[in-house]
């Protein structure tokens, strides 16, 4: 059995990987249970597993370490494999590595730097990933882990999505945001950004701590057309409405977000953060001190409406070359065999 722990309130990257992970292991006919640290009230991500037909455990109803976590811990055999997402989830999995007969598998996924208590999580993540095997979703995240860690890039599954297609050239070119509202995303870049070209809508899909700057985008200009969808737990139903998605990041691993974008063909254009730099090409790719050059690429692709396809298409290709479940699962499966 291969577990997937994780401790999860709501619905990100890593729910996002999670999720993904655990339908191409049954998709590959591997026994996989998703198993909750804590139970939260109306997760979306419990819907969604049980729509796949993944069976679903929790550890604890309230604390992550009491009576619950033991029982579970004796329900463990020899040749199960605990797979922890997140730093809370990692250090439990290697506690109960010392108490189970599994081999215990960790992934990194944060690539922004944390402060105050998540920072001490995260070190204390860091310096117990001996008792672990490690992997890490970007470059970037790779190093920074002390010891051995590879390389396992985020991925997406492509079979059910469609195929990047012309929208019409009298139609406005629709650019959104998708993630956390904060400095670490970019919103405020990704404000800014707006208001250099009037000609587009804009989307916002998500919330967080910096949410106040959306009402002060008609400060910048009365021009502005943008939306605020509020936080979405899966953007299945809204790719469709996008032409292009910006990412202003400061600080990125691999965001699962550009993957699904892309494999729905909804162009992604970015900052060079992370290993964000490795997945775009070089023309969809700017500098961090040149993130306003990203108002130039949006003015391009809204003016030739046949390169914005071709370069749809183009990274549509990408993802299912180096970044589709299938392509992963190889790498996967000699990961989880070697654990055994």
């Amino acid at each position: 059995m291969i577990y997937l722990l994780l401790d999860s309130s709501g619905f990100g990257g890593i729910e996002s990987h999670v999720l993904q992970l655990a339908r191409l292991l049954k998709a590959e006919r591997q026994a996989v249970t998703v198993v909750f640290i804590r139970r939260y009230a109306d997760h979306p991500m419990y819907q969604q597993l049980n729509n796949a037909a993944i069976p679903v455990q929790f550890l604890s109803p309230s604390s992550p370490i009491d009576h619950f976590a033991y029982s579970f811990a004796k329900q463990v055999t020899r040749g199960d494999v605990l797979h922890a997402h997140g730093y809370k989830a990692s250090i439990l999995a290697r506690l109960l590595g010392c108490l189970t007969p599994s081999v215990v598998v960790t992934t990194f996924h944060a690539g922004e730097s944390p402060s105050g208590r998540i920072a001490f999580y995260e070190w204390l993540n860091r310096i117990s990933s001996f008792m672990s095997r490690n992997l890490a979703v970007s470059k970037a995240i790779q190093y920074s882990v002390p010891g051995e860690c590879e390389l396992l890039a985020n991925f997406v599954s492509v079979s059910q999505t469609p195929k990047a297609t012309h929208k019409g050239k009298s139609r406005r070119l629709q650019v959104g945001f998708v993630g956390r509202l904060c400095a670490v995303k970019g919103i405020d870049r990704f404000l800014w950004l707006a208001a250099q070209n009037s000609d587009c809508d804009y989307h916002v899909f998500g919330d967080g701590e910096d949410a106040a700057l959306l009402s002060s985008i008609e400060a910048l200009s009365d021009d502005i057309s943008i939306q605020w969808h509020g936080r979405v737990d899966d953007m299945t139903n809204h790719w469709h409405t996008l032409d292009i998605l910006l990412m202003p990041s400061r600080a990125e691993g691999l965001p699962m977000a550009a993957l699904e974008a892309m494999s729905h063909g909804v162009i992604t254009i970015a900052t060079d953060a992370g290993d964000l730099v490795r997945l775009l090409p070089n023309d969809c790719i700017v500098a961090q001190s040149k993130w306003q050059a990203l108002a130039d690429m949006i003015k391009v692709f809204d003016n030739d409406k046949a390169l914005a396809l071709d370069i749809a298409l183009k990274q549509q290709q990408r993802i299912k070359d180096a970044y589709s479940c299938e392509a992963r699962w190889p790498q996967l499966k000699a990961i989880y065999q070697r654990a055994e």
